[in-house]
């Protein structure tokens, strides 16, 4: 297979991409299954257990802050090279620009029709360039509109242009230091927290409450198990113990739980000032254990995670999340979804993966191995057309 992000990944993780991305999928069956999407009824158990499965976009958060800040953790825990921040940015590129483009034109051509119909909300043709720049976030003639869910990856975007910076800051200011480190990432979440607090106190309304600051807390949660596995690849620690990982998987699993519980069960949830405040903070804790697990632990509370099937879910996952809602809101608006969730969910399964799995093989792929190709300088470059030209008969 041709080298892409992948290989440098720790085993287990596109399982739980996998999780995620499934998880996000059923919420919007559910929800574009709703007679009116944009106030959907909760009236009964599975109504309020399907809905928790939003939990799944904090899972892609925690997973996001893990995997990108662990490599300007551990620059700034050896003291060493500091991250290539060009070649970062070229993989950030590659990985989410080629696909998000293509998935926004399918978008377009999918559901520019279906304008009026129950769950499309279009925005003006005039102010589709904004979702070339990931700007749809900040503007209320685009907000939550043709794709609703490239909310999060405006989120994902702000975070990109902002981890050079922290790890900028963590290679100065904490270099060597798993302390200064922790006290750099308590001060991201608590800068998180006192902007919900301001949000609430303050009434700033939904677009604040999307914006990266309201989630630096989840951000922070996936970059502190980033932290921890790199502080142990220091001190070459071994593997956690089959117990420990068990526990992590357990308790993990068992704090998004009882977050989803605590959401569904409030009775004025978005009047209450300490979910407003903490949001969903104790799932991403929850998550960020199950990382841990994921990353160092062993045995068969996390073998499972590793199974093909839920692996290739993992490894189209971006694709899942891209292409799932035009698809569903393309098959509402024509008659062909089902109104059962079940039936729903097995119609458009199949056709979502198809999509994604041709996003990844044709689009991201390449481009991923192209990204990842080591660059020559331009210098040697000059030297090695100089040599080739000399050698030429």
């Amino acid at each position: 297979m041709a080298p892409t992000e992948r290989k440098t990944r720790t085993a287990g993780l596109d399982g739980l991409r996998a999780v995620a991305a499934l998880s996000v999928l059923c919420l919007h069956v559910w929800l574009y299954g709703q007679p009116d999407p944009d106030s959907p009824t909760r009236s009964g158990l599975l109504d309020r257990v399907v809905f928790e499965f939003r939990l799944g976009l904090v899972f892609f958060f925690v997973l996001s802050g893990y995997l990108l800040y662990r490599a300007f953790a551990g620059a700034a825990l050896r003291g060493g090279d500091r991250v290539d921040v060009g070649r970062y940015a070229r993989r950030r590129v590659a990985r989410i620009l080629p696909a998000y483009y293509l998935a926004v034109a399918g978008a377009i051509a999918l559901l520019w029709g279906l304008r009026g119909s129950p769950g499309v909300r279009l925005p003006d043709a005039a102010q589709l360039p904004l979702f070339l720049v990931f700007g749809q976030n900040y503007s209320r003639d685009t907000f939550f509109m043709l794709n609703p869910v490239t909310w999060t990856l405006c989120l994902e975007a702000a975070f990109y242009v902002a981890l050079p910076f922290i790890g900028w800051f963590a290679y100065r200011a904490a270099s060597r230091s798993v302390r200064g480190q922790t006290i750099l990432l308590v001060a991201i979440a608590a800068l998180g927290f006192g902007w919900a607090a301001l949000d609430y106190a303050l009434g700033w309304g939904t677009m604040a409450g999307k914006a990266l600051t309201a989630y630096l807390p989840v951000f922070a949660a996936g970059m502190a198990v980033a932290l921890w596995a790199e502080s142990r690849r220091v001190r070459d620690a071994a593997p956690l113990r089959h117990a420990a990982t068990a526990a992590l998987v357990v308790g993990g699993f068992g704090l998004a739980i009882a977050d989803g519980v605590w959401h569904a069960t409030a009775r004025t949830p978005a009047g209450n000032p300490l979910i407003s405040i903490l949001g969903d903070v104790p799932a991403a804790i929850g998550f960020a254990l199950v990382v841990a697990a994921a990353v160092a632990g062993r045995g068969p509370s996390v073998g499972w995670m590793h199974a093909r099937p839920l692996a290739w879910v993992g490894l189209v996952s971006y694709g899942v999340y891209l292409w799932h809602v035009p698809l569903l809101l393309f098959a509402r608006g024509h008659g062909f979804l089902p109104s059962s969730f079940v039936l729903a969910l097995l119609m458009i399964l199949p056709v979502v993966l198809l999509v994604s799995a041709g996003s990844w093989y044709l689009v991201e792929r390449p481009l991923l191995a192209r990204a990842h190709r080591p660059r020559t300088p331009r210098t040697e470059r000059r030297r090695q057309a100089q040599l080739e030209a000399h050698a030429a008969p």
